[in-house]
């Protein structure tokens, strides 16, 4: 294993310079240089206005989500169920087969994509409507 050690021993001066063990040579050492900004994450909705987070909005939009997805309904690909019931019920049954995973044309990925985009569109909404509501734009 190559090692690069950067220091000297105690007494001795730094010069920066660093002895490879693995060629036995001498190799310059760049000074790492300080970054001068820290980069600040702003979200913005429209407009230049800010976005604010409330932590209810997401438990509410996922509870928002998840009930309505639960209720059976008649759809061949759901097998009498829920979507939320079908979805959970197929990542089950590719757990049991865990070491191959799931095939290109296993329902699972439609599952997967029809649950997660209802998903996000209620947490959007409901993000959106909380913002709505607190500046009274309707």
């Amino acid at each position: 294993m190559a090692f690069l050690s950067a220091g000297g021993f105690i007494g001795t001066k730094c010069q920066g310079r660093a002895m490879s063990s693995f060629a036995g040579q001498r190799v310059a050492v760049k000074k790492s240089q300080r970054v001068a900004s820290v980069t600040q994450m702003k979200f913005e909705i429209s407009d230049g206005e800010d976005f604010d987070n409330n932590g209810i909005v997401i438990p509410l939009s996922i509870i928002a989500w998840v009930v309505p997805s639960s209720i059976p309904a008649g759809i061949p690909l759901f097998n009498g169920s829920g979507l939320t019931q079908a979805y959970w019920a197929s990542i089950a049954d590719n757990l049991s087969r865990y070491p191959k995973g799931p095939a290109l044309d296993d329902p699972y990925w439609t599952l997967m994509v029809m649950w997660h985009i209802g998903m996000f569109a209620c947490l959007i909404f409901g993000t959106i409507g909380y913002n709505g509501s607190k500046r009274k734009s309707f």
